[in-house]
């Protein structure tokens, strides 16, 4: 018996739970209790010690993310079961970069049958269908790949995304816990990209520098990854370009080459920006995003008034997902889970008018959109319920969505004063040297590892901020929640300022008491 891609997710799941019950592990899995323990029995098979314990239905992680990373990196290929989908993946990379693939000689190397290699090329061939390409054959060379040029480009770099680190040197690495064929993938990629990561990075950062926006994580690694393929695979005058979108991208100068321009405008349009962005206006989004939230307030328990500043998240929100959408990308975070078991019924409400979306778009909501559209909403929800003055500063480090982060920051607002410095990811950690603060709040045990052995003041915090988090807080010095403040001070802040600047005043420096 060898493990599969499956019984490692089963692993990672439960070491990041590190307890959690088996009947929940069962269901998750969508199995039954004797599966989950039987893979389980397997899995500890492979190490000198148990990995997993199952005590009175309840699983137990032995291990820490650093064992779960190692064990992971040093898996033999031998050892390895692979799935199709890890093969298909491989054999896409490989076309991509080297024009074709001798599938044939592939199987071979992996040991595979014959009739698996079938099996999989008819998978392959369904799977590229989704996307509008073709699987072809070259004569005396293998299987090719024909279709629309940039979203054979978005597909690698959906691929490629999960399994590259990028650096807060600016350097480009393998993720440490891929798989055997993850691995292959990498080294396949590697082997074309590599040259040009030097020079993608240094356009990235001169353009986040210049322009002073900040992307996400996993937005700086797709954008990262677009300029890589963008200087080593030429733009040919005899491809296709998807350049009718269901949104019109983003007018942003990139670089001086006008067809060049137009690629990278696209893929702006899909990423993750801190900044609210000029985005191009769209009069059917507007009236989509306009209707759908008036149906979803007018339904809460208590109804507030619908702003054009909330409005224009939601716009920006739906642009960059049906842009995604279109291209069939994820941005997938698995760092905030169960929003569902904790809104359940915005959660369900926010899913029954999704129908808008689906009948203007086409664009069907996934667990990804409905979790973070409960955030944004409960966000609003407790900004028209909540008072605070900013207290002590604090800089949040982590990778999750800033539509997700800023939800976080509300809903701590509801019980601590605080003042938000900024958010980053933790490629980003020399940025703190710039920065005054007091705290770094975070939310993965990786990271917190990673900030206080440098020494550095971090909490880490449940995303979702329970009484423990806040008693935490107050021992450290935060201040409670007040709603109220000196007259005399306000009065003299206030003092001479036009209703322009009397409106920019109260948003950047009361923001928690004027919505």
């Amino acid at each position: 018996m060898s493990l599969s891609y499956n019984d490692l997710t089963l692993l990672r799941y439960i070491q990041k739970r590190q307890m959690i019950p088996l009947s929940k592990t069962a269901l998750h899995f969508q199995k039954n209790e004797s599966s989950i323990r039987r893979t389980i029995e397997q899995i500890n098979l492979y190490s000198s010690e148990p990995m997993v314990r199952i005590e009175k239905s309840i699983c137990y992680s032995c291990i820490s993310y650093e064992d779960l990373v190692s064990f992971i990196r040093n898996l033999d290929q031998k050892d390895y079961l692979s799935s199709s989908d890890e093969r298909i993946r491989v054999m896409i990379t490989a076309i991509f970069f080297q024009n074709y693939v001798n599938s044939s000689k592939l199987y071979e190397q992996w040991g595979l049958s014959l009739t698996t290699k079938k099996q999989d090329t008819a998978l392959l061939r369904q799977f590229l269908t989704r996307y509008g390409l073709e699987l072809v054959t070259k004569k005396k060379k293998g299987l090719s790949i024909q279709g629309d040029e940039l979203q054979l480009r978005f597909l690698v770099i959906d691929i490629l995304h999960p399994l590259f680190e990028f650096t807060s040197e600016n350097k480009v690495l393998a993720r440490f816990a891929n798989t055997p064929l993850e691995k292959q993938t990498y080294e396949l990629a590697t082997e074309y990209l590599s040259c040009s990561f030097q020079e993608a990075t240094e356009i990235l950062s001169r353009f986040l520098s210049e322009t002073g926006w900040s992307l996400n994580y996993p937005s700086k690694k797709f954008l990262l990854l677009f300029i890589c393929i963008m200087k080593t695979r030429t733009v040919k005058d005899t491809s296709a370009y998807s350049y009718k979108l269901p949104l019109a991208p983003l007018n942003i100068h990139f670089t001086d080459s006008p067809r060049q321009n137009r690629l990278y405008n696209v893929a702006l349009s899909m990423l993750n920006f801190a900044q609210p962005l000029k985005l191009p206006f769209d009069p059917r989004l507007w009236q989509a995003t306009e209707n759908f939230t008036e149906q979803i307030v007018s339904e809460l328990p208590s109804p507030f008034p619908v702003q054009d500043e909330f409005l224009r998240e939601l716009y920006a929100y739906f642009y960059r997902e049906i842009n995604l959408d279109h291209f069939h990308c994820t941005f997938v975070d698995k760092t905030v889970e169960d929003t569902k078991g904790h809104f359940p019924v915005l959660y369900e409400q926010l899913k029954r008018y999704s129908i808008i979306f689906k009948a203007a778009y086409g664009f069907t909501f996934l667990d990804e959109h409905l979790s973070t559209l409960t955030l944004i909403f409960q966000k609003h929800i407790l900004r028209n319920q909540t008072v605070s003055r900013n207290r002590k500063r604090i800089i949040v480090m982590t990778s999750i969505n800033f539509e997700r982060v800023s939800f976080f920051l509300e809903q701590l607002r509801e019980h601590i004063s605080f003042q938000w410095i900024s958010t980053l990811n933790i490629n980003e950690i020399h940025q703190l040297e710039q920065l005054e603060y007091d705290y770094i709040f975070c939310f993965s045990t990786r990271i917190y590892n990673i900030l206080h052995n440098r020494k550095l003041p971090v909490i880490r915090m449940n995303f979702f901020v329970k009484d423990t988090d806040i008693n935490h807080l107050l021992e450290k010095g935060f201040s409670p929640q007040t709603h109220r403040f000196l007259t005399s001070s306000f009065v003299v802040e206030a003092a001479g300022k036009s209703e322009g600047e009397l409106t920019r005043f109260l948003r950047e420096q009361y923001g928690d008491y004027f919505v």
